[in-house]
């Protein structure tokens, strides 16, 4: 049975029939992989270094924020199905939160180590996005650097240095990785059954929540494609349905509906919304003064949705799917439900500032990756050169900048502030006007008193001697 995914095999195709047959051909390839994998690599590790010495920098060691309530479950010493399904916000903390256990248990809760686990989760990714990369299109291209340069790119800083938490962007991203990797399996039922265990860790896992809508959505889609061919049944993809439909209704299993913000929709004018995602794109590039992001988040956000469309049309009509055509479309899907859902719960906090805060951009890497794939379906050209050198370029500033309105030295100043007070003093809210810097806004709502005391007890965190 042929496999219902097939990769481009265009002008991407890493070498000619001739040229593989002939000796010749063989050692040229050899000599020339090198020469496209040193500038990739070199990127990979001149990124990953500037956020390592970055997290080094302005990380400090105390628990911060909302950590203080979805660490609950590790006070509480929770089963490890509890600490899965544990609800934060609007979203369920999943495999992140199982797994920082682990690092937290391993370093006496140390939040720095938290932070550099979570650079290793985002160099992981970057490394297995490349490897999916290759598998559509058959070899490395020297404009891959924008790979590494998008996933540990400075623009998401403060969800490594603010308050980290793996589960929010870190892992899922990871997650989605791997997700569109299982799509490119050969045999249906490994290729179902990874797709479903990926699904339901990401649906429970941070806003990795929307893949359950793009997997039904995909499903469908895959439905009705063996429904038209006479060569696959039906019932994998009808069973994998039901299965991820299953998935998703699991989710709201004793779930409260519990928002950071109570925005109610529509809360202000209909054009706030799409001025919303617009703005998140182009934060994405470092871009914050509000006309220059206006325009250019507008022109990202309507070519991104054309790109969209396109592909699903493409996955729409053809009885055989190109898995460029359905990753692209996977990734984009999940990035725009994400914007267009945080476009609702945001909007009221205030336009333009509520669409621009650097812990929102990780969850927009699978977006630009696929804008990114979407520019190597074209056939070469000098027209597609040029948009791929422009691309990386535009990528560039969000790697190396810290972004926009966000200062990790203000905050690592007060965080370090009112770790020494609350370690001479003991008292929240005397070192909370002391500093003019909180750890946590309502701290008996917390318990955040007697969680210090715990952890004062078994020298956890703060009070275990490390910085």
């Amino acid at each position: 049975m042929m496999h219902p995914l097939t990769a481009e095999a265009d002008s991407h195709s890493s070498s000619s029939p001739a040229a593989v047959s002939s000796t010749g051909g063989r050692l040229s390839r050899v000599f020339r992989l090198p020469l496209v994998v040193i500038p990739i690599a070199a990127v990979f590790l001149a990124a990953a270094s500037r956020l390592v010495l970055a997290v080094s920098r302005y990380s400090v060691n105390l628990i911060f924020w909302d950590q203080w309530d979805f660490y609950t479950p590790l006070f509480n010493d929770a089963s490890l199905w509890q600490i899965f399904t544990w609800e934060h916000a609007p979203h369920r903390e999943g495999i992140g939160l199982v797994l920082d256990k682990f690092v937290l248990q391993s370093t006496h809760w140390n939040s720095r180590a938290e932070a550099f686990f979570m650079v290793g989760a985002l160099f992981a990714t970057g490394v297995i996005a490349l490897h999916l990369k290759k598998k559509l299109f058959g070899r490395f291209d020297y404009s891959d650097i924008v790979i590494p340069c998008l996933f540990l790119t400075f623009a998401q800083l403060e969800a490594l240095v603010g308050e980290e938490n793996p589960s929010y962007s870190a892992i899922p991203e990871l997650l989605i990785a791997l997700y569109c990797l299982a799509w490119m399996l050969p045999k249906p039922i490994a290729r179902y059954l990874a797709v479903l265990v990926l699904n339901f860790l990401l649906v429970y896992t941070g806003f990795g929540l929307f893949m359950g809508a793009v997997t039904i959505g995909v499903l469908l889609f895959e439905l009705r494609r063996t429904f038209r061919t006479e060569s696959e049944s039906p019932r994998f993809a009808a069973v994998a349905l039901f299965l991820a439909t299953a998935s998703s209704a699991g989710f709201f299993v004793h779930y409260r509906w519990s928002p950071a913000v109570a925005c109610h929709f529509p809360d202000t004018h209909l054009f706030y919304y799409p001025w919303f995602v617009g703005l998140l794109m182009s934060y994405f590039l470092s871009l914050r003064a509000v006309v220059p992001a206006t325009v250019a988040g507008g022109f990202i956000a309507f070519a991104a949705l054309a790109v969209l469309i396109w592909h699903g049309v493409r996955l729409w009509r053809n009885r055989e799917w190109s898995a460029t055509d359905l990753i692209i479309v996977t990734l984009l899907s999940f990035s725009f439900l994400f914007s267009v859902t945080a476009s609702a719960g945001r909007v009221c906090i205030g336009m333009p500032e509520a669409a621009q805060f650097s812990r929102y951009m990780g969850l927009l890497v699978p977006a630009f990756l696929a804008m990114y794939f979407h520019l190597l379906t074209w056939r070469k050209s000098a027209l597609r050169t040029a948009f791929l050198a422009a691309f990386v370029i535009v990528i560039i500033p969000g790697t190396l900048r810290i972004p926009n309105g966000y200062s990790p030295q203000i905050v690592k100043d007060g965080k370090q502030a009112w770790k020494t007070c609350i370690m001479q003093n003991g008292s929240i809210d005397y070192c909370d006007r002391a500093t003019g810097f909180q750890a946590y806004p309502f701290p008996r709502k917390t318990h955040m008193l007697e969680k210090l005391q715990f952890l004062q007890k078994n020298r956890l965190n703060l009070y275990s001697g490390v910085r």
